[in-house]
């Protein structure tokens, strides 16, 4: 006995999208193709490349590259390859996008030509497309675009010398940025952003004095910076994070140059962290509570295991448990074990963690864990799970029930980790 096959709707939306290539109305022609890329299409590429490489309508042909890239099929390369030297700059600018989305190495020689096309939009795509392929020894080429006028291409590439890793496009990124301390504008302010990111990502210690400028006196980019210099970890920066803390106009430059100072592992800034645990805004007091614990201030453990009980943001006191796990003082643990019950399930998840990094060892906190790994809230739940993994006299059989979720353990991050971004 046989069975007709019948066509899902996706194969007939693509049928029709396909069908539709042929269509006299260019409007047509160019929306299939547009439909086909967002429907992800693998079967439907001879036909999309046949219309790049045929089609008399420019903005056909260039669809028909934008759907190539969507759709990601290598087969497209070379067609797209060829389509950097058709007649029109849109297809030109179309095809090298979506060589870019595709990372196609094999196009590495066709974009550094097209870096010498006669339109401006070509040639900036052609260096977002460099950036993507991941090959470093083409960061050269591209060095010459931070000189240029344009500060849209100057932005590209210094995304692109980003993506790249290239070290050695640090110093004149610096030196850029130098120049942009001269007379701070806001017009200038989007490059001088990417510049501050850009140096942030590539972990640029030889840019901290510029950087620690900006952090002072670049009013839009100070933020971006504060969080930089965390990514760049050299604690000679702790000064001008403790100095940006005093800024009351710019919540969100306290809170990243209080995250930062965490990163940096910078302990003189204690003094000034603790005074955030009694500021207004919920928000600074997580970040300090966190910020505290990684600085492994026991002296403040007090104040954050009050604010673990007492705290009026539901989001502040599991960040004082979090902060009291790292802290590592076991006296804590009779104040904590009574929050198993706590109506706050994201401090519940946050007591799992801390629990078995203060003392996974005891029958007290085992039991506390194994009740918490029964909890209704999932996430909550996981956390035990993963606690009770960690405790060195777990119960055999226990250890055996938590192995058979090591998968989901696995996928689970701590809820105010993810919520921080931290």
């Amino acid at each position: 006995m046989s069975f007709e096959h019948r066509p899902s709707s996706r194969e007939r939306e693509i049928a029709e999208c396909v069908q539709n290539l042929k269509n006299p109305n260019p409007r047509l022609r160019s929306q299939a193709a547009e439909d086909l890329g967002k429907l992800g299409a693998f079967e439907a590429v001879p036909e999309l490349v046949e219309q790049l490489q045929t089609d008399v309508n420019t903005y056909v042909r260039s669809a028909s590259a934008e759907a190539l890239g969507r759709i990601g099929d290598s087969q497209a390369i070379f067609p797209l390859m060829d389509a950097l030297r058709d007649p029109c700059s849109f297809v030109r600018r179309a095809a090298a996008i979506a060589l870019g989305q595709m990372q196609a190495k094999e196009a590495q020689g066709a974009l550094l030509r097209a870096l010498e096309d006669p339109n401006f939009y070509v040639r900036r795509a052609a260096i977002n497309a460099i950036g993507k392929l991941e090959i470093p020894d083409l960061a050269p080429r591209l060095s010459p675009f931070l000189e240029t006028p344009d500060p849209r291409i100057r932005r590209t590439a210094i995304i692109a010398l980003s993506r790249l890793g290239s070290r050695e496009a640090v110093p004149a990124m610096a030196a850029l940025l130098e120049t942009y301390l001269v007379s701070p504008n806001q017009r200038d302010l989007p490059v001088v952003k990417t510049l501050v990111t850009a140096l942030g990502d590539l972990r640029a210690r030889e840019a901290v004095p510029v950087l620690t400028e900006v952090l002072r006196g670049y009013v839009g980019a100070r933020s971006l910076t504060a969080a930089a210099l965390g990514a760049i970890g050299d604690d000679s920066a702790g000064p001008a994070l403790v100095e940006a803390l005093h800024d009351d106009g710019s919540r969100n430059l306290q809170l990243a140059a209080l995250k930062s100072l965490s990163r940096l592992n910078y302990r003189p800034a204690i003094p000034e962290v603790r005074r955030f645990l009694d500021a207004p805004d919920p928000r600074l007091r997580r970040t300090a509570a966190l910020t505290l614990g990684a600085l492994g201030d026991v002296d403040a453990t007090p104040r954050l295991l009050k604010m673990a009980q007492q705290d009026e943001s539901p989001l502040v006191r599991p960040a004082a448990v979090e902060a009291l796990g790292q802290l590592g003082d076991r006296r804590v643990l009779g104040a904590l074990l009574p929050l198993i019950d706590d109506g706050n399930a994201y401090l519940r998840a946050a007591l799992a963690h801390a629990l078995s990094t203060l003392d996974g060892d005891t029958p007290e906190v085992r039991q506390a864990l194994l009740q918490l790994r029964n909890d209704k809230v999932r996430h909550v739940a996981l956390a035990a799970e993963r606690a009770l993994a960690r405790c060195p006299s777990a119960l055999e059989t226990e250890s055996t029930k938590v192995q058979g979720h090591s998968k989901r353990e696995h996928r689970h991050r701590s809820w105010l980790r993810r919520f921080l971004g931290r």
